[in-house]
């Protein structure tokens, strides 16, 4: 898989994630404020949402018995308050928690009664009616309310509750009646008296928002919805006064009751939209900064890595930077690459390379200076040598004291000019390597048999004084093949290889030189010898400009610029060449040209 492809299938699974989190975030919100809308009704209005969950709930099982949510009987029996079913003729078939003091049976007019406080009853009623299975079943619950009780109490007291509430800093506590003082401790209710019209004639501990005047509406509004007012309110009036009675009491779980402990308490819509959506900014706060920790270790980390690789290139180290434990970073113990670092595989390998290239172009490059110190300083101890015998047979020629017979300056001469010829030798291989490697026209090429040009370097160096004592063995080409070259250059390729072939073997090496056509296209001149072979070290050196193999018989003079120089010339020409060599199996150099030009066989030479 590519970078690129890697990336992007990356990047994707990412943001994909990102959803699937703010997606279960938000359902995970809306069940939250769900749970706690239903939380907040239960305190606001527990008769009502509890019982409707409750015949929600409602089921019987086949041996006729009810099956009710054991969490919404315990929130009742927490509640202190009891249920009762009714079947169609208002009797209890089934009931939980039910006082001694409550009817097992009603009359239709007794439980209207009820119902309605026409009738004293210690508990105030709630009642759903439901068609379930073709019956008609009634859920019946009943509840003591202190704070209604507690408004009742207030009613009945008259202006002995008004002069409690006029006083009441100065009353003690045991001298209001117990419902009242019930009331006041446990739901931190306020009073408030009424005339008829709704005016305000005293008040004791009001929330605040409390109205000092009520009209007709405002009055019902507060007892039908108290959960737009943050307050619940219980209403009596006294029979004789038609003065009213009002106990004010902030939403709050009544004793014993049992809520949902997910998350904060609520006690409005507000704080709900607030904790809400705040829980899920914080909850996709939390996700972004584990994602964002997440890739950046995933992506920082790596180009960390790299880029303190490249400063340590920068300061010739070419080791991967490594851990504690001396291992590289990108690396685990078996060698492969560490699972966040796989993202960058090609990157890591590429600087890997670059590494490996760089370390080796800096041994390279100290070997060659280091050959090449090498060679100037043989180089300068080759050209003093034969500058030393010009200068002295020179001197010699030049003073007066002797009178030289023409035999003598004639064989002086002869020595000076063979120095001379040794010194401009060496110049003319330096100045052919530069032009091969610089000059684009260095070369001039011409239409030529392989066989002719090939042939002739070799017949010279067999008959070549020389090198009698060495056998050199031509193999040509049985097919004629015509080749672009420059003859001159061509046959000093043959002579360096050739001559370099013989120079580092003892004496009676053979050396067989061939020229072979290659199918479909090109050919091959091969130089095969059965001398001592090379080691990996002369072989890897064996066309380094300044390189001068030596072996035990031969000195090291030379410029060392010959095989470099036949290698420039076999590339000038399109060919490569190729080297095969071990101790003890001689050598084998193989040129490879490209395509070549085919001939009449008449024309072979």
């Amino acid at each position: 898989m590519t970078m690129r492809r890697r990336f992007v299938l990356m990047f994707i699974r990412q943001w994909v994630t990102v959803g699937a989190i703010t997606a279960v975030c938000i359902v995970l919100m809306f069940l939250w404020m769900a749970e706690k809308m239903t939380e907040l009704d239960l305190k606001r209005n527990f008769s009502r949402v509890a019982l409707e969950s409750i015949m929600d709930a409602y089921s019987v099982r086949e041996d006729g018995s009810p099956h009710i949510s054991p969490r919404l009987l315990k929130q009742v029996e927490d509640n202190g308050g009891w249920l009762q079913i009714l079947n169609e003729d208002g009797e209890a078939v089934h009931a939980f928690f039910t006082p001694p003091d409550v009817p097992a049976k009603y009359a239709p007019g007794q439980l209207i009664n009820y119902f309605n406080r026409q009738t004293p009853f210690p508990y105030r009623l709630y009642i759903l009616i439901r068609l379930i299975d073709g019956e008609t079943v009634t859920l019946l619950y009943g509840v003591k309310e202190p704070l209604d009780t507690a408004a009742a109490k207030l009613a009945e007291e008259g202006s002995v509750s008004e002069r409690l509430i006029e006083e009441a800093e100065q009353v003690p506590s045991d001298e209001w009646p117990e419902e009242v003082r019930y009331a006041l401790e446990e739901y931190e209710a306020g009073i408030q008296l009424l005339d008829p019209q709704g005016a305000e004639l005293a008040s004791y501990r009001l929330p605040p928002g409390v109205p000092r005047d009520y009209s007709p509406q405002e009055l019902v509004l507060r007892l039908q919805y108290p959960e737009r007012y943050s307050a619940r309110v219980e209403m009596r009036s006294e029979e004789g006064t038609g003065r009213i009675w009002l106990i004010h009491a902030p939403y709050q779980a009544a004793p014993g009751i049992l809520l949902t402990p997910l998350g904060p308490t609520v006690n409005s819509e507000g704080q709900l939209i607030m904790y809400g959506f705040g829980s899920l900014a914080l909850l996709l706060l939390l996700a972004c900064g584990a994602l964002a920790f997440w890739q950046g270790n995933k992506f920082g980390l790596p180009m960390l890595h790299v880029m303190r690789w490249l400063q340590t290139l920068a300061q010739r180290q070419y080791k991967e930077p490594v851990d504690r434990n001396g291992r590289p970073r990108s690396k685990k113990r078996s060698g492969r690459l560490k699972r966040k670092y796989q993202a960058y595989g090609e990157v890591i390998h590429s600087v890997q390379e670059l590494s490996c290239q760089l370390e080796r172009s800096e041994l390279e490059r100290e070997r060659s200076d280091r050959m090449r110190e090498e060679w100037i300083a043989g180089l300068s101890h080759d050209l003093k040598t034969p500058l030393s015998s010009i200068f002295g047979y020179a001197q010699l020629l030049r003073t007066s004291q002797y009178d030289w017979q023409r035999e003598e300056v004639a064989e002086f001469a002869a020595i000076m000019a063979e120095k001379a010829e040794y010194m401009d030798g060496l110049v003319q291989d330096l100045n052919l390597l530069y032009r091969l490697k610089h000059a684009a026209d260095a070369l001039r090429r011409e239409r030529r048999s392989m066989n002719e040009v090939v042939g002739e370097a070799v017949a010279r160096i067999a008959e070549d004084p020389a090198w009698s004592e060495y056998e050199c063995r031509w193999e040509p080409s049985p097919e004629v093949i015509y080749y672009h070259v420059d003859a001159t250059a061509f046959r000093r390729m043959m002579d360096n290889i050739i001559i370099n072939a013989m120079l580092h073997n003892p004496k009676g090496t053979r050396v067989t030189v061939y020229v072979r056509k290659l199918n479909p296209e090109g050919f091959v001149i091969g130089f095969e010898d059965n001398g001592v072979g090379m080691d990996e070290a002369t072989l890897d050196s064996l066309f380094q400009r300044y390189y001068r193999g030596t072996d035990t018989d031969r000195s090291s003079s030379g410029s060392g610029l010959g095989m470099a120089i036949a290698k420039e010339i076999a590339e000038a020409h399109g060919g490569a060449v190729e080297v095969r060599s071990g101790i003890g199996r001689g050598t084998a150099i193989v040129v490879r040209f490209g395509k070549a030009e085919a001939g009449r066989p008449e024309e072979q030479s």
